[in-house]
Protein backbone atom coordinates (compact mmCIF):
# COMPACT_ATOMS: atom_id res chain seq x y z
CA UNK A 1 0.00 0.00 0.00
CA UNK A 2 0.84 3.56 -0.09
CA UNK A 3 3.72 3.63 2.18
CA UNK A 4 2.11 4.27 5.32
CA UNK A 5 5.75 5.06 7.42
CA UNK A 6 6.93 7.74 4.72
CA UNK A 7 3.57 9.06 4.91
CA UNK A 8 3.47 9.24 8.77
CA UNK A 9 7.20 10.37 8.53
CA UNK A 10 6.58 13.73 6.28
CA UNK A 11 3.30 14.09 8.16
CA UNK A 12 5.10 14.32 11.65
CA UNK A 13 7.95 16.07 10.30
CA UNK A 14 4.93 18.58 9.55
CA UNK A 15 3.10 18.50 12.03
CA UNK A 16 6.00 19.59 14.27
CA UNK A 17 6.97 22.41 12.11
CA UNK A 18 3.53 23.40 12.34
CA UNK A 19 3.56 23.41 16.20
CA UNK A 20 6.29 25.34 16.41
CA UNK A 21 5.58 28.46 13.61
CA UNK A 22 1.96 28.74 15.62
CA UNK A 23 3.66 28.72 18.82
CA UNK A 24 5.31 31.33 17.66
CA UNK A 25 3.13 33.24 15.82
CA UNK A 26 4.51 32.58 12.50
CA UNK A 27 1.54 32.14 10.41
CA UNK A 28 3.16 32.33 7.05
CA UNK A 29 5.49 29.53 8.22
CA UNK A 30 3.20 27.30 9.54
CA UNK A 31 1.07 27.71 6.37
CA UNK A 32 4.06 27.01 3.89
CA UNK A 33 4.56 23.64 6.06
CA UNK A 34 1.17 22.73 5.65
CA UNK A 35 1.60 23.59 2.09
CA UNK A 36 4.59 21.54 1.88
CA UNK A 37 3.08 18.82 3.77
CA UNK A 38 0.53 18.46 1.41
CA UNK A 39 2.34 19.06 -1.85
CA UNK A 40 4.38 15.47 -0.91
CA UNK A 41 1.33 13.16 -0.11
CA UNK A 42 0.33 14.94 -3.39
CA UNK A 43 3.38 14.07 -4.92
CA UNK A 44 3.29 10.63 -3.29
CA UNK A 45 -0.08 9.90 -4.99
CA UNK A 46 0.85 10.67 -8.17
CA UNK A 47 3.75 8.32 -8.63
CA UNK A 48 0.95 5.75 -7.00
CA UNK A 49 -1.42 6.49 -10.02
CA UNK A 50 1.32 6.47 -12.76
CA UNK A 51 1.84 2.81 -11.45
CA UNK A 52 -1.15 1.53 -10.74
CA UNK A 53 -3.73 4.28 -12.50
CA UNK A 54 -4.95 1.39 -15.63
CA UNK A 55 -5.47 -1.07 -12.71
CA UNK A 56 -9.18 -2.06 -12.43
CA UNK A 57 -8.48 -5.35 -9.99
CA UNK A 58 -10.37 -4.09 -6.69
CA UNK A 59 -7.96 -6.32 -4.56
CA UNK A 60 -5.09 -4.70 -5.93
CA UNK A 61 -6.24 -0.91 -5.67
CA UNK A 62 -7.68 -1.47 -2.11
CA UNK A 63 -3.92 -3.41 -1.46
CA UNK A 64 -2.36 0.47 -2.64
CA UNK A 65 -4.33 2.13 0.18
CA UNK A 66 -7.69 3.00 -1.96
CA UNK A 67 -11.12 2.04 0.21
CA UNK A 68 -14.11 1.23 -2.54
CA UNK A 69 -16.68 4.08 -2.70
CA UNK A 70 -20.14 4.07 -1.55
CA UNK A 71 -22.81 5.52 -4.78
CA UNK A 72 -23.20 8.57 -2.40
CA UNK A 73 -19.38 9.13 -2.28
CA UNK A 74 -18.61 8.77 -5.50
CA UNK A 75 -21.50 11.05 -7.15
CA UNK A 76 -19.68 13.61 -4.55
CA UNK A 77 -16.65 13.20 -5.77
CA UNK A 78 -17.44 12.95 -9.20
CA UNK A 79 -19.25 16.89 -8.69
CA UNK A 80 -16.07 18.14 -6.84
CA UNK A 81 -13.66 16.79 -10.01
CA UNK A 82 -16.26 18.44 -12.11
CA UNK A 83 -16.49 21.76 -10.08
CA UNK A 84 -11.97 21.62 -9.93
CA UNK A 85 -11.70 20.90 -13.84
CA UNK A 86 -13.76 23.09 -14.96
CA UNK A 87 -11.86 25.76 -12.31
CA UNK A 88 -14.87 28.18 -11.84
CA UNK A 89 -15.88 29.33 -8.27
CA UNK A 90 -19.66 28.68 -9.71
CA UNK A 91 -19.31 25.40 -9.80
CA UNK A 92 -17.70 24.85 -6.11
CA UNK A 93 -20.50 27.22 -4.90
CA UNK A 94 -23.47 25.01 -7.05
CA UNK A 95 -21.79 21.79 -4.95
CA UNK A 96 -24.45 22.38 -1.74
CA UNK A 97 -24.54 18.76 -0.71
CA UNK A 98 -22.24 18.33 2.16
CA UNK A 99 -19.63 15.86 1.72
CA UNK A 100 -20.82 12.56 2.43
CA UNK A 101 -21.01 11.80 6.59
CA UNK A 102 -19.34 8.34 5.83
CA UNK A 103 -16.09 10.17 4.53
CA UNK A 104 -16.16 12.33 7.51
CA UNK A 105 -16.02 9.31 9.53
CA UNK A 106 -13.14 7.84 7.29
CA UNK A 107 -11.25 11.06 8.46
CA UNK A 108 -12.03 10.63 11.97
CA UNK A 109 -11.06 7.02 12.05
CA UNK A 110 -7.43 7.94 9.67
CA UNK A 111 -6.76 10.56 12.18
CA UNK A 112 -7.07 8.68 15.66
CA UNK A 113 -5.33 5.29 13.96
CA UNK A 114 -2.50 8.12 13.16
CA UNK A 115 -2.33 9.92 16.34
CA UNK A 116 -2.13 7.89 20.18
CA UNK A 117 -3.85 11.20 21.82
CA UNK A 118 -6.57 11.61 19.75
CA UNK A 119 -6.87 7.63 19.74
CA UNK A 120 -6.40 7.80 23.56
CA UNK A 121 -9.39 10.00 24.65
CA UNK A 122 -12.07 8.70 22.48
CA UNK A 123 -13.04 11.11 20.26
CA UNK A 124 -17.08 10.95 19.45
CA UNK A 125 -18.45 11.74 16.06
CA UNK A 126 -21.82 13.87 16.89
CA UNK A 127 -23.44 12.57 13.20
CA UNK A 128 -25.15 15.47 13.29
CA UNK A 129 -25.72 15.90 16.98
CA UNK A 130 -26.19 19.93 18.80
CA UNK A 131 -25.54 18.86 22.45
CA UNK A 132 -24.44 16.47 24.44
CA UNK A 133 -24.57 14.65 27.71
CA UNK A 134 -20.86 15.06 29.18
CA UNK A 135 -20.11 13.33 32.03
CA UNK A 136 -22.20 10.10 32.02
CA UNK A 137 -19.53 7.80 32.88
CA UNK A 138 -19.21 9.47 36.31
CA UNK A 139 -22.66 10.54 36.80
CA UNK A 140 -23.38 6.38 37.23
CA UNK A 141 -22.61 6.40 40.44
CA UNK A 142 -24.63 9.16 41.32
CA UNK A 143 -28.01 7.79 40.19
CA UNK A 144 -29.19 6.21 43.26
CA UNK A 145 -29.19 6.85 46.88
CA UNK A 146 -30.94 5.84 49.91
CA UNK A 147 -33.53 8.06 52.11
CA UNK A 148 -36.91 9.84 51.91
CA UNK A 149 -38.63 10.03 48.08
CA UNK A 150 -38.49 13.78 47.23
CA UNK A 151 -37.96 16.34 44.61
CA UNK A 152 -34.23 16.42 46.54
CA UNK A 153 -33.00 13.27 44.53
CA UNK A 154 -34.26 14.45 41.10
CA UNK A 155 -32.50 17.51 41.94
CA UNK A 156 -29.10 16.15 42.98
CA UNK A 157 -29.34 13.94 40.02
CA UNK A 158 -29.76 16.79 37.42
CA UNK A 159 -26.84 18.40 39.46
CA UNK A 160 -24.47 15.85 38.20
CA UNK A 161 -25.40 16.05 34.27
CA UNK A 162 -23.84 18.01 32.02
CA UNK A 163 -25.33 18.72 28.48
CA UNK A 164 -22.80 20.41 25.99
CA UNK A 165 -23.16 21.96 23.03
CA UNK A 166 -21.28 20.34 20.86
CA UNK A 167 -20.98 23.33 17.87
CA UNK A 168 -19.20 25.52 20.07
CA UNK A 169 -15.77 25.40 18.29
CA UNK A 170 -15.58 25.65 14.73
CA UNK A 171 -12.30 24.37 12.93
CA UNK A 172 -11.55 25.36 9.36
CA UNK A 173 -8.96 22.62 7.44
CA UNK A 174 -7.52 23.86 4.48
CA UNK A 175 -6.41 21.34 1.52
CA UNK A 176 -4.03 22.43 -1.18
CA UNK A 177 -5.23 20.84 -4.81
CA UNK A 178 -3.10 21.24 -7.52
CA UNK A 179 -4.77 22.42 -10.48
CA UNK A 180 -3.33 19.56 -12.48
CA UNK A 181 -4.65 16.89 -10.00
CA UNK A 182 -7.52 15.71 -10.92
CA UNK A 183 -6.26 15.33 -14.45
CA UNK A 184 -7.51 11.60 -14.04
CA UNK A 185 -10.10 10.55 -16.66
CA UNK A 186 -10.85 6.75 -15.81
CA UNK A 187 -13.70 5.40 -13.61
CA UNK A 188 -11.42 4.98 -10.57
CA UNK A 189 -10.80 8.99 -10.28
CA UNK A 190 -12.56 9.51 -7.48
CA UNK A 191 -10.85 6.71 -5.25
CA UNK A 192 -8.03 8.37 -5.86
CA UNK A 193 -9.16 11.70 -4.75
CA UNK A 194 -10.66 10.53 -1.44
CA UNK A 195 -6.73 8.53 -0.77
CA UNK A 196 -5.76 12.40 -0.70
CA UNK A 197 -8.49 14.28 0.61
CA UNK A 198 -8.65 11.88 3.22
CA UNK A 199 -5.09 12.05 4.40
CA UNK A 200 -4.72 15.71 4.53
CA UNK A 201 -8.19 16.47 5.90
CA UNK A 202 -7.22 13.51 8.61
CA UNK A 203 -3.65 15.38 9.38
CA UNK A 204 -5.38 18.80 8.88
CA UNK A 205 -8.29 18.31 11.70
CA UNK A 206 -5.64 15.73 13.70
CA UNK A 207 -3.42 18.97 14.11
CA UNK A 208 -6.21 21.23 14.79
CA UNK A 209 -8.11 18.99 17.54
CA UNK A 210 -4.37 18.33 19.40
CA UNK A 211 -3.41 21.57 20.33
CA UNK A 212 -7.04 22.41 21.05
CA UNK A 213 -7.22 19.43 23.47
CA UNK A 214 -3.90 20.11 24.58
CA UNK A 215 -4.21 23.58 25.83
CA UNK A 216 -7.11 25.00 24.05
CA UNK A 217 -8.55 28.29 25.98
CA UNK A 218 -12.27 27.75 25.61
CA UNK A 219 -12.69 30.43 23.14
CA UNK A 220 -14.39 29.39 20.60
CA UNK A 221 -12.47 25.82 20.92
CA UNK A 222 -11.57 23.27 23.35
CA UNK A 223 -11.34 23.72 27.00
CA UNK A 224 -7.53 22.14 26.90
CA UNK A 225 -6.60 19.91 29.56
CA UNK A 226 -3.46 21.89 31.57
CA UNK A 227 -6.48 24.77 31.49
CA UNK A 228 -8.15 25.67 34.89
CA UNK A 229 -11.92 24.85 34.36
CA UNK A 230 -13.36 26.99 37.29
CA UNK A 231 -12.78 30.02 35.98
CA UNK A 232 -12.68 32.03 32.69
CA UNK A 233 -12.53 35.62 32.11
CA UNK A 234 -14.60 36.32 29.04
CA UNK A 235 -14.99 32.71 27.93
CA UNK A 236 -11.50 32.42 28.05
CA UNK A 237 -9.56 30.03 30.52
CA UNK A 238 -6.12 30.18 31.28
CA UNK A 239 -3.07 27.40 31.91
CA UNK A 240 -3.13 26.01 35.21
CA UNK A 241 0.08 26.16 37.43
CA UNK A 242 2.88 23.62 36.21
CA UNK A 243 3.53 21.19 39.33
CA UNK A 244 7.18 20.43 39.62
CA UNK A 245 7.85 16.81 39.25
CA UNK A 246 11.62 15.38 39.52
CA UNK A 247 11.14 11.61 39.74
CA UNK A 248 8.16 8.88 38.38
CA UNK A 249 8.14 7.32 41.97
CA UNK A 250 7.17 9.10 44.90
CA UNK A 251 6.59 11.58 43.15
CA UNK A 252 4.66 10.64 40.40
CA UNK A 253 2.48 8.77 43.17
CA UNK A 254 1.34 11.78 44.50
CA UNK A 255 0.31 13.31 41.41
CA UNK A 256 -1.44 10.10 40.37
CA UNK A 257 -3.27 10.38 44.03
CA UNK A 258 -3.76 13.84 43.10
CA UNK A 259 -6.58 12.18 40.23
CA UNK A 260 -8.31 9.93 42.19
CA UNK A 261 -10.23 12.39 44.19
CA UNK A 262 -13.17 14.33 41.64
CA UNK A 263 -13.58 18.06 42.05
CA UNK A 264 -16.52 17.49 44.73
CA UNK A 265 -14.72 15.72 46.90
CA UNK A 266 -15.71 11.87 45.63
CA UNK A 267 -13.35 8.91 44.89
CA UNK A 268 -12.91 7.19 42.08
CA UNK A 269 -10.65 4.68 40.32
CA UNK A 270 -7.86 4.90 37.85
CA UNK A 271 -7.59 2.04 35.61
CA UNK A 272 -4.24 3.69 34.42
CA UNK A 273 -2.93 6.96 33.69
CA UNK A 274 -3.07 8.61 30.62
CA UNK A 275 0.93 11.08 30.36
CA UNK A 276 1.26 13.47 27.68
CA UNK A 277 4.59 14.46 27.11
CA UNK A 278 6.46 16.58 24.11
CA UNK A 279 8.45 14.14 21.54
CA UNK A 280 11.66 15.62 22.28
CA UNK A 281 11.19 15.05 25.69
CA UNK A 282 9.70 11.28 25.59
CA UNK A 283 13.20 10.91 23.38
CA UNK A 284 15.63 12.47 26.01
CA UNK A 285 14.00 11.81 29.42
CA UNK A 286 10.72 9.01 29.22
CA UNK A 287 11.59 6.20 27.28
CA UNK A 288 14.99 6.15 29.45
CA UNK A 289 12.72 5.73 32.06
CA UNK A 290 10.68 3.48 30.97
CA UNK A 291 13.18 1.19 30.11
CA UNK A 292 15.71 1.40 33.01
CA UNK A 293 17.68 -1.68 34.13
CA UNK A 294 17.24 -3.15 37.41
CA UNK A 295 20.21 -5.35 38.17
CA UNK A 296 19.09 -8.84 38.96
CA UNK A 297 15.94 -7.88 37.07
CA UNK A 298 16.41 -6.32 33.77
CA UNK A 299 14.41 -3.68 32.27
CA UNK A 300 11.67 -1.94 33.86
CA UNK A 301 8.98 0.19 33.09
CA UNK A 302 10.22 2.82 36.34
CA UNK A 303 6.83 4.77 35.34
CA UNK A 304 4.05 1.84 35.10
CA UNK A 305 5.86 0.11 38.23
CA UNK A 306 4.66 3.36 40.14
CA UNK A 307 1.06 3.37 38.29
CA UNK A 308 -0.28 1.56 34.99
CA UNK A 309 0.74 4.94 32.73
CA UNK A 310 0.43 4.95 28.75
CA UNK A 311 2.58 7.36 27.36
CA UNK A 312 1.90 9.43 24.59
CA UNK A 313 4.30 11.86 22.80
CA UNK A 314 2.07 14.64 20.98
CA UNK A 315 4.04 17.92 19.45
CA UNK A 316 1.30 19.80 20.93
CA UNK A 317 2.68 19.84 24.62
CA UNK A 318 5.28 22.09 25.52
CA UNK A 319 8.81 20.77 25.76
CA UNK A 320 9.68 20.52 29.81
CA UNK A 321 5.88 20.01 30.61
CA UNK A 322 3.50 17.66 30.80
CA UNK A 323 0.03 16.83 31.25
CA UNK A 324 -1.40 13.28 33.46
CA UNK A 325 -4.55 12.27 34.18
CA UNK A 326 -7.68 10.23 32.99
CA UNK A 327 -7.72 9.46 28.90
CA UNK A 328 -11.69 8.54 29.35
CA UNK A 329 -12.73 12.10 31.32
CA UNK A 330 -11.42 14.11 28.54
CA UNK A 331 -14.82 14.54 26.99
CA UNK A 332 -14.51 15.44 22.96
CA UNK A 333 -16.91 15.50 19.72
CA UNK A 334 -16.76 16.66 16.48
CA UNK A 335 -19.58 17.08 14.08
CA UNK A 336 -18.92 17.36 10.57
CA UNK A 337 -22.87 17.95 9.42
CA UNK A 338 -23.63 20.79 6.77
CA UNK A 339 -19.70 21.64 7.40
CA UNK A 340 -18.73 19.30 5.03
CA UNK A 341 -20.16 21.99 2.22
CA UNK A 342 -16.75 22.45 0.33
CA UNK A 343 -15.58 26.29 -0.39
CA UNK A 344 -12.64 27.29 -2.32
CA UNK A 345 -10.53 30.50 -2.99
CA UNK A 346 -7.97 31.48 -5.04
CA UNK A 347 -7.05 34.20 -2.90
CA UNK A 348 -5.61 32.25 0.08
CA UNK A 349 -2.78 30.32 -2.84
CA UNK A 350 1.14 30.39 -1.46
CA UNK A 351 1.94 29.08 -4.95
CA UNK A 352 0.80 29.10 -8.70
CA UNK A 353 -1.50 26.35 -9.86
CA UNK A 354 -2.54 25.42 -6.72
CA UNK A 355 -6.32 26.26 -5.54
CA UNK A 356 -7.07 26.46 -1.68
CA UNK A 357 -10.22 24.44 -0.58
CA UNK A 358 -11.91 24.50 2.72
CA UNK A 359 -14.37 22.70 4.87
CA UNK A 360 -15.20 23.45 8.26
CA UNK A 361 -15.92 21.09 11.44
CA UNK A 362 -17.42 21.88 14.47
CA UNK A 363 -17.04 19.83 17.93
CA UNK A 364 -16.61 21.32 21.61
CA UNK A 365 -13.87 19.20 24.36
CA UNK A 366 -13.07 19.48 27.83
CA UNK A 367 -12.13 17.87 31.25
CA UNK A 368 -15.32 16.62 32.59
CA UNK A 369 -14.11 18.33 36.04
CA UNK A 370 -10.75 20.16 36.98
CA UNK A 371 -9.14 17.32 39.05
CA UNK A 372 -9.23 15.12 35.86
CA UNK A 373 -5.75 16.10 34.75
CA UNK A 374 -2.68 17.54 36.55
CA UNK A 375 -0.45 20.09 34.62
CA UNK A 376 3.38 19.30 35.42
CA UNK A 377 7.03 20.59 34.97
CA UNK A 378 9.41 18.00 34.27
CA UNK A 379 12.32 20.05 33.75
CA UNK A 380 14.33 18.74 36.17
CA UNK A 381 13.27 15.01 35.64
CA UNK A 382 16.33 12.82 34.67
CA UNK A 383 16.61 9.59 33.14
CA UNK A 384 18.16 6.86 35.53
CA UNK A 385 21.61 5.86 36.04
CA UNK A 386 22.82 2.50 34.25
CA UNK A 387 24.23 0.35 36.63
CA UNK A 388 28.10 -0.19 36.46
CA UNK A 389 29.54 -3.32 37.29
CA UNK A 390 33.13 -2.85 38.80
CA UNK A 391 35.57 -5.71 38.68
CA UNK A 392 39.05 -5.59 41.42
CA UNK A 393 39.71 -2.85 43.44
CA UNK A 394 39.38 0.49 42.60
CA UNK A 395 41.65 2.94 44.00
CA UNK A 396 40.82 6.64 44.09
CA UNK A 397 43.35 9.59 43.08
CA UNK A 398 44.40 10.27 46.65
CA UNK A 399 45.27 5.97 47.03
CA UNK A 400 46.93 5.67 43.91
Amino acid sequence: MLNKDLVNETTNEYFQELAKALQSGDSEGAAKAMQSMQTQICQMIEKEFEQYGNISDMAVLQSRGLRPLTSEENGWYQKFIGAVKTGAKQDITNLTTAMPVTIIDRVIDDMKSAHPLLNAIAIQNAAGATRLVMNAIQMASKLGTWGAVGSAIATQISGQIKVVDVTTGKYTAYFIVPKDFVKFNFAFAPMWVDQYIRIVLSESVAFGLENTIVSGNGKHQFIGMIMNTTTAVDGVYSAKTAVPLTDFEEGYANVVAGLAVDENGNYRDIPEVLLVVNPIDYIKKIRRVQHTIVPGIGVVDMISNTYPTVVVPSAAMPQNKAAAGIAKNYFAAINGGKSGIIEFSDENQFIEDNRVYTTRVYGHGQPVDNTSFQYLDITNVEAPALPVKVKGTVKTKEQA
